[in-house]
C-alpha cells in the first residue's frame, strides 16, 4: 500500500509537465504543531520548504502532487526522566522530520484575474523521523503514515507576466500511532512562495 502511494504521488507530480497548462510553486513552509504533538513538540517550526505541480483538467479544476519537509525541535531542560530501564537525570532534546509526498486536487474560483484563490485536499504517503535523546540514550524511530491535509490559498500574478506570489495554509493530519504522540499527528503548515504558470 505504501509503494503504492508513492508511486501514485511521483506520477501524478512528475506527469504534470505532460499537459498544456501547468503551475509550478516553490514555497517556504513554517510549521505549528498542534493536538497531540504538542505533547511531544509544542515550538514553531522555522525550518520547511516545499515543491508542487498542478495541472488543469477542467477550467476550474487541477490535480497534481506536493513534496515538503519541515524539521521540528524542541530543547526540555534538565530533569529527571523515566526510561525503560530506570531514570536518567539529563537536558531532553526531541526532533522530528516530516516529508510528505501527497497527491492534490484542488478547486480554483477564479482562474484568470487578479487574486486567484482556491481550495484543495492532498492525500497521500508521510515519511517521519523522530528522534529522542536523553543523556546517552536516543530513540530514533523511522516510519511511513497515511495523511490529509486540506488546503486553501491564492496566487497573485506580477502584472501579465507568468510569475506570481504564492500563499497558502494547510492542516496535516497523520494516523501516526507512534508514541509519545499518539494515534495522530497534527501540524498546521503555512506556506509563501512563487508560482510559475506554464501555458
Amino acid at each position: 500500500m505504501k509503494k503504492a502511494i508513492i508511486i501514485l504521488a511521483l506520477a501524478v507530480f512528475f506527469g504534470t509537465a505532460a499537459f498544456a497548462q501547468n503551475i509550478w510553486t516553490i514555497n517556504y513552509d513554517i510549521g505549528i504543531p498542534m493536538g497531540s504533538m504538542t505533547d511531544y513538540i509544542s515550538k514553531t517550526s522555522w525550518r520547511g520548504f516545499s515543491i508542487n505541480g498542478q495541472s488543469y483538467i477542467t477550467d476550474k479544476v487541477t490535480l497534481g502532487g506536493t513534496f515538503q519537509w519541515s524539521a521540528f525541535y524542541e530543547k526540555y531542560p534538565r530533569d529527571t526522566y523515566e526510561l525503560p530501564d530506570g531514570a536518567v537525570t539529563s537536558t531532553v532534546w526531541a526532533k522530528m522530520y516530516v516529508m510528505p509526498l501527497l497527491v492534490n486536487a484542488r478547486y480554483n474560483f477564479k482562474p484568470e484575474g487578479t487574486f486567484r484563490p482556491y481550495v484543495g485536499l492532498g492525500t497521500g504517503a508521510y515519511y517521519i523521523q523522530q528522534e529522542t535523546q536523553v543523556g546517552l540514550y536516543t530513540d530514533s524511530p523511522k516510519n511511513w503514515r497515511f495523511g490529509l491535509a486540506p488546503e486553501a490559498g491564492l496566487y497573485y500574478p506580477f502584472g501579465m507576466s507568468d510569475l506570481a506570489l504564492h500563499a497558502k495554509v494547510a492542516y496535516n493530519h497523520v494516523f501516526y500511532n507512534v508514541n509519545p504522540v499518539g494515534s495522530n499527528l497534527g501540524y498546521l503548515d503555512i506556506s509563501i512562495g512563487l508560482a510559475f504558470f506554464s501555458w
